[in-house]
């Protein structure tokens, strides 16, 4: 998949595996844009793009942005959680800040 590196200013070609390693112990953030608005099962949260980020290595936070504004509520993930939950092949843009 296509990943642009905005600390590079370059465009990467990696696999999802290649990206959460780039993301779990380097300390970058991967952010997904979303083709369209995403809401949980409730209702109550509504979002646009996904920040991923490792906390450690081996566990990892995603904030959440709608429509520019960073929303306040957060997730908590290990590592085993991102085969379910981290799909940046369903993005429309992937970015590595």
């Amino acid at each position: 998949m296509k990943v642009y590196d905005k600390v590079k200013k370059e465009e990467l070609e990696v696999t999802e595996k290649e990206l959460i390693e780039l993301m779990a112990p380097g300390g970058r953030q991967v952010d997904l844009i979303l083709k369209e608005k995403k809401s949980d099962e409730d209702g109550y949260l509504t979002w646009d793009v996904e920040h991923w980020s490792s906390i450690d290595g081996k566990r990892f936070i995603r904030t959440y942005t709608l429509e520019g504004r960073v929303l306040s509520e957060s997730t908590g993930h290990n590592i085993y959680d991102l085969y379910n939950d981290f799909k940046p092949a369903e993005a429309a843009k992937v970015e590595l800040s």
